[in-house]
């Protein structure tokens, strides 16, 4: 009974330690962007200056990226009517702490310093038509950074994004 117990609570922490990322509708779908359906990916390297952040996952993101448009309509071609911009980035800032109180009888000299660094993976996705006409743009935090990287990550944070893009319609 104790066994099923601990089975079942471990199941409950697993559960709430995955997180689901949130994504962020930048640009709303334009109504320009019904009737399109067929698209081709832009290579991000070639606007990219420097090395891109998380190599590895850069070659992974194609093939996720086909595979999330194509379950929402859309189909790649030789003949796009869309073009599909996305890039990974890596967002670094510092976080804030108040610096502890020394206590009242210190044995020496004290000193609190709390310098940390959030670094936090992004997807940006765009769609665009081919005149370069921004019709949808999304961005989603992909839990990943340079501390913790996996297929997984990014495989739920392109999901999240690519079913928040609108429907194909014929």
């Amino acid at each position: 009974m104790r066994i099923f117990l601990v089975i079942l609570l471990c199941l409950g922490l697993a559960t709430c330690a995955s997180h689901v990322p949130q994504a962020r509708i930048l640009r709303a779908a334009d109504a320009s962007l019904a009737g399109y359906h067929s698209f081709e990916l832009v290579d991000p390297q070639a606007s990219l200056e420097g090395e891109a952040p998380f190599p590895e996952r850069y070659r992974q993101l194609p093939q996720l990226l086909r595979h999330g448009l194509s379950a929402r309509g859309y189909h790649e071609s030789q003949q796009p009517q869309l073009h599909v911009y996305y890039w990974l980035a890596v967002q670094d800032s510092p976080l804030m702490f108040k610096v502890d109180v020394p206590p009242p009888n210190a044995p020496g000299p004290y000193q609190a310093i709390h310098r940390l660094r959030d670094e936090t993976g992004t997807l940006r996705l765009r769609l665009t038509d081919l005149d370069e006409h921004v019709l949808w743009e999304g961005v989603i935090s992909t839990g990943l950074s340079p501390a913790r990287d996996s297929a997984e990550l990014l495989e739920r944070a392109v999901q999240v994004l690519t079913e928040q893009i609108p429907m194909a319609t014929p």
